[in-house]
């Protein structure tokens, strides 16, 4: 039906092109009227056309938002699934299962920081030192977040002062409780380093909702 119509607008407009060039001057007008006619017609037609391609266009974009966000949805199923489990085993103190669901998260999620942090104290709190140092600086140097960054930092001081490198350690625990001053295991440790005795003991703490004592002789 719509091809018919077309081909009688294209008929007319045939004849319009083959008599006007020979027309007398009022045929050349009437010949002009029935041209803005048609014209008319075809500015209509094409106004709606594009009406219709919005709405194609408007309903495409909702089923491709819609697979997008049932794609997301199961991804963050699978994402979700690891690092909960990790953090199950974490607060459980199982630090190498917690580990290796931390890893898991971070090859669904390379950039979730987070997933970093709890892998890098799992590996701390196994004397995985070089491994946990390599993730700490890490999130130190790309987190978004400051008390990432912070707490970061304050592992990072944890593992120089367990080297015996004090004044690394203390430039650690420095640059932690400038990025976040909320954190108290900073300043803390900060202070443990200054006060340090010849025989006593260094205490450290570490993490700010899981705080945890380590000791060099």
């Amino acid at each position: 039906m719509i091809e018919q119509w077309f081909d009688a607008m294209n008929d007319t407009l045939d004849e319009l092109l083959s008599r006007y060039p020979k027309a007398s001057d009022q045929e050349k007008k009437d010949l002009t009227e029935q041209w803005n006619v048609l014209k008319s017609i075809s500015d209509d037609i094409i106004e709606a056309w594009l009406r219709f391609e919005d709405k194609m266009a408007l309903f495409r974009t909702l089923t491709q938002e819609h697979d997008i966000a049932a794609q997301a949805h199961d991804y963050s199923d699978v994402l979700m699934g690891p690092y909960v489990k990790g953090q199950g085993y974490f607060k459980l103190q199982m630090f190498r299962d917690a580990a290796g669901q931390f890893e898991e998260t971070l090859r669904l999620e390379p950039e979730l920081n987070v997933a970093r942090l709890f892998l890098a104290m799992c590996r701390m709190h196994l004397g995985h030192f070089p491994e946990a140092q390599r993730h700490f600086q890490l999130i130190a140097a790309l987190a978004d977040e400051a008390k990432l960054r912070a707490i970061a930092y304050n592992a990072l001081g944890c593992i120089q002062a367990v080297g015996a490198n004090l004044k690394l350690a203390e430039s650690y625990f420095r640059q932690a409780a400038e990025t976040d001053p909320t954190l108290e295991d900073p300043k803390r440790n900060l202070e443990s380093c200054r006060s340090l005795s010849a025989k006593g003991p260094l205490k450290l703490q570490f993490g700010s909702s899981e705080m945890q004592t380590l000791v060099m002789t």
